[in-house]
């Protein structure tokens, strides 16, 4: 069995080195391929809301709009992919990735309000107060709303790691682009990871490697539709923008097979399966 020492074999395709460069072994072999499911839910924060083109929160010729009150933003995804790497380097691995998402948005709508400037006659204020009390009131109020959406996704990054004496660290980044269908649409996601682990358990057949580490998301995504029991329509721009920790475990069977765990929690909480073959 040959042994790597001095570097991190990488945390979702661990095999040991068959090749070397510049004397120093490469810790796995340098072609993998891997499939990815990952179960993800988010709180998001509102960037813009607009309803038939009017601002939430804007300001109209002689009026204030305010008739939506969007809150309690929450998007869970589901996400299968396939993976492709290659080791550049013993210390730098690339990859590209590609799969398809289902996205659900949910979020409450309470009824705001609708006014219009003074005009400086009480009579006419008194007009259009009526008027914009009526426009305020056929907003339904409390409503829970879910959107459901699917689409494709694809992107790449690089993972740069070492590992010393069973300890490893490493850091990751990765860039996807997404295409959604339906009312909820994603246009790109940017992660980066950085974990810290120990090497519990290693011999000729199978290694257990448990780790921590925290991870920098951030989502560009909009929520397009027709509010329920009216002809409006509304779109929501968010920003999904969270650092959370999370924990794994990793383990290799055979040099070749590997299964990777991962479980991030917080506002965003995220379960993650790696299955991996390397050649």
């Amino acid at each position: 069995m040959k042994r790597t020492t001095g570097l991190l074999f990488l945390l979702s395709q661990l095999v040991l080195a068959q090749e070397y460069w510049n004397g120093i072994p490469y810790p796995m072999n340098r072609w993998g391929i891997s499939v990815m499911g990952v179960d993800q839910k988010e709180k998001g924060d509102l960037k813009s809301a607009s309803v038939n083109g009017i601002e939430i929160g804007g300001k109209i010729p002689n009026a204030n709009v305010d008739f939506l009150n969007p809150h309690n933003m929450e998007v869970d995804a589901k996400v299968q992919l396939v993976k492709v790497d290659y080791f550049i380097l013993p210390f730098l691995n690339i990859y590209g990735i590609a799969g398809k998402l289902e996205a659900e948005a949910k979020f409450d709508l309470g009824r705001g309000s609708f006014n219009f400037d003074s005009t400086g006659n009480k009579l006419h204020d008194m007009i259009l107060g009526g008027v914009a009390d009526k426009i305020s009131g056929t907003m339904p109020e409390n409503l829970h709303i879910k959107q459901k959406s699917e689409g494709k996704l694809f992107g790449g990054g690089a993972l740069i790691a070492g590992e010393y004496k069973k300890v490893f660290t490493s850091l990751q980044y990765t860039y996807t682009k997404i295409e959604m269908d339906g009312d909820v649409a994603a246009k790109s996601a940017e992660v980066a990871a950085g974990r810290l682990g120990y090497v519990m358990y290693r011999d000729s057949n199978y290694s257990i490697t448990p780790y921590l580490g925290a991870s920098y998301q951030k989502t560009d995504s909009e929520i397009s539709g027709v509010i329920p029991s009216t002809t409006l329509n509304y779109k929501f721009q968010m920003d999904l923008e969270e650092l959370t920790p999370s924990a794994g475990v990793f383990t290799v069977i055979k040099n070749n097979f590997t299964v990777l765990l991962e479980y991030s929690f917080g506002d965003r909480k995220t379960l993650a399966i790696d299955l991996g073959y390397r050649f």
